[in-house]
């Protein structure tokens, strides 16, 4: 150890990889240290749309035998949309389930004792 590293106390003694607590230990330090100054808070995640057909398909697959290798991976890509497609649909039919009524978000009743 050289002089310059014994005298400075602020040299980190342990180096390695934080883990998660220490990591949101230092977060929540840092947040702590000046309270008057605001917060970040990331706004909320836009909610997901699928794109709309095309009019014109480019790439029709046929009935006929011998398609070429290039061929895979348009299936895959039109299998991946439609699973997705199908994802979002299940999703959107969660939310209904779970409060029917869109218009109504910011309703809020009391109900008397």
């Amino acid at each position: 150890m050289s002089q310059s590293e014994a005298s400075n106390p602020t040299a980190p003694v342990n180096r390695h990889a934080m883990t998660a607590v220490e990591k949101q230990r230092l977060q929540l330090e840092k947040l702590l240290k000046d309270p008057i100054k605001p917060a970040f808070i990331p706004p909320p995640p836009k909610e997901k749309t699928i794109r709309p057909a095309r009019e014109m398909m480019k790439n029709v697959q046929g009935s006929s035998a011998g398609a070429g290798s290039g061929e895979f991976h348009v299936y895959k890509a039109s299998r991946r949309r439609e699973y997705e497609r199908l994802k979002l649909l299940e999703e959107a039919s969660i939310k209904v389930r779970i409060f029917p009524y869109p218009r109504l978000k910011a309703l809020v009743i009391i109900m008397p004792p």
